[in-house]
């Protein structure tokens, strides 16, 4: 989590002290000088005109200054919040991107390895953490926590995990209470578009395990609303903040960014995770309901984790890593084959076709995140970053560090079997043979692979087209060319040449003709949401008109206008709005 400003962390680790409980033993990984940082210098480089990424976008020019500002002066105040409710920080190393260049700034959330899972005592159990057994992450933690112990101490271990739960646990003890199974449906305002937001409505959702048909539990119970109304409305006392996340699991509010991101065979990130509503634009689109305005609505463009090509291939859910074990790993059915970047040399991909339609070596790469220092070239110190100096920008030097390959843009195009008036581009297959996976050492067994359509294996290329065409829930046209392709691919081999897409230069090329053939789902997955409602520096939704809505806050990725990637751009969102909102008159 990147924070900054002269945060708590950074003036720990600037002085050379551990935490409060003893801790962390490790040394800062940070020289002093590149942790002197202040609410100024932070609110400067957010609002840095000069930055230019490897993609030529801008990540900071078109920051609201208001949120930038308003950013900074709490983000000091918001890193002792969640120390004071039991999040615990590793040593400072670098800053995520939109962060600024100029400082260090990020830190990520720790447990440490024990006999018990304690939150107050800061301990996890391996179990709890997912590192007892590869292939089982728990009800606790959905993802398999890392090793962190160079940045803290030996058995240090983190992720989302280590700030999530231990805020719960804070809200619980403190007693938030909590109404599950819920979607949000509607605001409630006092006129359509004028007075005050009173409530919300909200509709029952309930999530069921796909294969026990049992409602799914929270993992704590204290302080749950059990209430099963079809649709309930809350009157809200002081004020409403939406918090619900983005639209990334919304194809046709993603196709106002990317009208290629209409295509629905490509779901949001953690979608077996959050549910089929997840990510779904509610915030958004009630907002606009009411009256409110929107900001920020170009900069889904500008990060690199927007959209991507995943690496974890033959799964419905691309982004997340659930394991048996977590109540939601049967929405996803397997957990997919994380090949990794290197492991794109191993197949061809095609399209719903099946063509190829790019150089695969080329098609996951990203252009690095704009971070610290310098993003990621020169200078190769923070301090050495001069913000707001045209020389950033200057065309020689954009021309030079530009680093973005179009592999994303072809696998969403409009193809053979694109029909009107949508023109889907339809999934994609990497298409590879035994020999593939025993030069690889990939498993394919459960829980990497299922029977879901996610993943095929036959004894023939056309056998295998035939297979995707019948079990593939968006395949909607026959992989008329697969065989075909295959055939062409193999001469190329045999050639040493690509003249499609000159691949022989970068990674060897090797036969497809060993039996059995397999098939594994490449996703595109749209990860962050930049667009949004308008708000002011106190959180405050804002109209069309420009002035306020009574009563309405937002932050994180439902609203827009700030350009920041990870955790810290929501919470300190909600240490702003929750402040504001608690000092409104009671209505």
């Amino acid at each position: 989590m990147s924070l900054g400003g002269g945060d708590p962390v950074q003036v720990r680790d600037r002085k050379g002290e551990s935490d409060k409980e003893g801790l962390i033993t490790a040394e800062p990984t940070e020289a002093p000088e590149e942790l002197d940082d202040s609410v100024d210098l932070l609110f400067t480089d957010l609002t840095d005109w000069s930055v230019v990424d490897r993609k030529a976008q801008s990540p900071y020019r078109y920051n609201e200054p208001e949120l930038a500002r308003s950013w900074a002066e709490n983000s000091p105040a918001t890193r002792q919040f969640l120390i004071d409710n039991y999040v615990r920080f590793t040593r400072v190393s670098g800053t995520h991107g939109g962060g600024g260049l100029s400082r260090a700034r990020g830190a990520r959330c720790f447990l440490m390895l024990g006999d018990r899972t304690d939150i107050k005592a800061g301990t996890i159990t391996a179990e709890d953490a997912g590192v007892a057994d590869p292939e089982r992450t728990s009800a606790f933690a959905p993802q398999q926590m890392n090793n962190v112990s160079r940045s803290v101490a030996p058995g240090a271990v983190s992720n989302g995990v280590a700030l999530a739960r231990p805020l719960e646990f804070s809200a619980r003890e403190k007693g938030v209470e909590f109404m599950l199974h819920r979607r949000f449906a509607d605001l409630v305002r006092e006129q359509p578009f004028a007075g005050r937001v009173v409530g919300i409505r909200a509709h029952y959702s309930p999530r069921h395990h796909p294969e026990t048909g049992e409602l799914l539990r929270s993992y704590w119970q204290n302080g749950n609303v059990d209430e099963r109304r079809e649709t309930v409305t809350i009157r809200a006392r002081r004020g409403v903040i939406l918090a619900s996340g983005g639209h990334a699991g919304n194809p046709q509010v993603r196709s106002m960014f990317y009208p290629a991101m209409r295509e629905p065979a490509f779901p949001t990130s953690g979608v077996a995770l959050q549910g089929p509503h997840g990510q779904d634009a509610s915030a958004l689109v009630a907002g606009l309901r009411v009256g409110a305005n929107l900001a920020g609505m170009q900069q889904n463009l500008s990060y690199p984790t927007t959209f991507h090509i995943s690496t974890r291939l033959g799964t419905r859910d691309a982004y997340t890593t659930m394991m048996p074990g977590h109540p939601t790993f049967g929405f996803r059915g397997s957990a997919g084959v994380n090949v990794g970047s290197a492991g794109f040399e191993e197949f061809i991909a095609v399209n719903q076709v099946g063509k190829r339609f790019f150089n695969e070596v080329r098609l996951p790469v990203r252009p690095p995140g704009n971070r610290y220092p310098g993003d990621g070239a020169s200078p190769g110190r923070g301090l050495d970053h001069k913000p707001r100096d045209w020389r950033n920008c200057r065309k020689q030097w954009v021309r030079e560090m530009y680093d973005y390959d179009h592999g994303l843009d072809a696998a969403l195009a409009i193809n053979e079997g694109s029909k009107p008036p949508e023109y889907y581009s339809g999934p994609l297959w990497a298409i590879f043979d035994q020999e593939a996976v025993e030069r690889t050492g990939w498993e394919l067994r459960f829980p990497y692979v299922a029977d879901n359509g996610y993943f095929f294996q036959a004894d023939t290329i056309e056998e295998l087209a035939g297979k995707i065409a019948a079990g593939h829930e968006f395949q909607r046209v026959p992989l008329r060319h697969l065989a075909e392709t295959v055939v062409k691919w193999n001469g190329y081999v045999d050639a040493g040449k690509d003249p499609d897409f000159e691949r022989e230069a970068d990674a060897p090329l090797n036969r497809i003709d060993r039996p059995p053939f397999y098939a594994l789902s490449i996703l595109v997955v749209w990860h962050d949401s930049y667009g949004g409602l308008r708000v002011n520096g106190r959180q405050q939704v804002v109209d069309m008109q420009g002035e306020v809505i009574p009563g309405l806050y937002a932050g994180g990725e439902a609203v827009g206008g700030f350009n920041k990637h990870g955790l810290g751009k929501g919470h300190v969102h909600g240490y702003i709005a929750g402040t504001h909102a608690a000092g409104e008159p009671p209505a």
